[in-house]
């Protein structure tokens, strides 16, 4: 199986400086590399890879703006327990949930911690506001799993009704038969439910934002997505 390398998403520069040094580092992403150039005259590297996390072509991988599922468990990460059971009926589910949230609740206070120039101020308070919506939504299901009782599924988050715009998901979470059901119920068509009704009030990341940044900063960025291709069906880059 060969290899085909898609590059390109964004690249925004101003021109070097006279005397300036490029520096460049790679940081890996879920589909492949995400690499930047900077002016070393105008930023240090510290400062590069403190506020990279900040990027939104890191989601899914570094990304602040979500936080880790309950149900997720990494094999070979010596913060959970056995990762054979994911559900809540699993002897070692509560233990794992907590490693998410506590890590949740460690990238937040990273994210409050963090020193940004002003053109990233629009990008660390949506940041802020994902992840903090994002928290909670994974502490609700928590306190469901152990509690059982569907009020907990109603509560309210600032604007966000979900007794009014999930109730039906809420009722079929509440006439299904098993533990289970409700499970597979809550981490689907719940979260998705509420999640959406969220999303939609905050709106998109700030790309202008982020854009403004690179520009003032020079900062070139580059994503390069590396995607297996079958013989005879190779991915041309675009």
């Amino acid at each position: 199986m060969r290899r085909a390398s898609l590059a390109l998403l964004v690249l925004l520069a101003l021109p070097a400086a006279a005397g300036a040094t490029q520096q460049r580092l790679v940081f890996p992403t879920l589909l492949g590399e995400y690499h930047l150039a900077f002016d070393d005259t105008r930023t240090s590297e510290a400062d590069v890879r403190a506020l990279v996390v900040l990027s939104p072509h890191l989601a899914g991988w570094n990304s602040l703006a979500v936080a880790p599922r309950l149900e997720r468990c990494v094999v070979g990460d010596p913060a959970y327990l056995d990762c054979r059971g994911r559900s809540p009926q699993s002897a070692n589910f509560l233990w794992n949930a907590r490693v998410n949230l506590d890590r949740g609740g460690a990238a937040l206070t990273q994210l409050r911690g963090l020193r940004t120039p002003a053109e990233l101020e629009p990008v660390v308070t949506w940041l802020q506001r994902s992840l903090t919506f994002s928290l909670w939504l994974e502490e609700t299901q928590l306190e469901f799993f152990r509690a059982g009782d569907v009020a907990v599924l109603r509560r309210r988050y600032d604007d966000v009704d979900p007794a009014r715009d999930c109730g039906s998901v809420i009722n079929d979470i509440a006439r299904a038969g098993s533990p289970d059901a409700q499970f597979d119920l809550v981490v689907l068509r719940w979260h998705n439910c509420v999640n959406n009704q969220f999303r939609r009030k905050l709106g998109e990341y700030p790309m202008p934002a982020w854009k403004k940044f690179l520009s003032a900063w020079r900062i070139n960025e580059r994503v390069v997505e590396v995607i297996p291709t079958m013989p005879g069906n190779e991915i041309q880059s675009r």
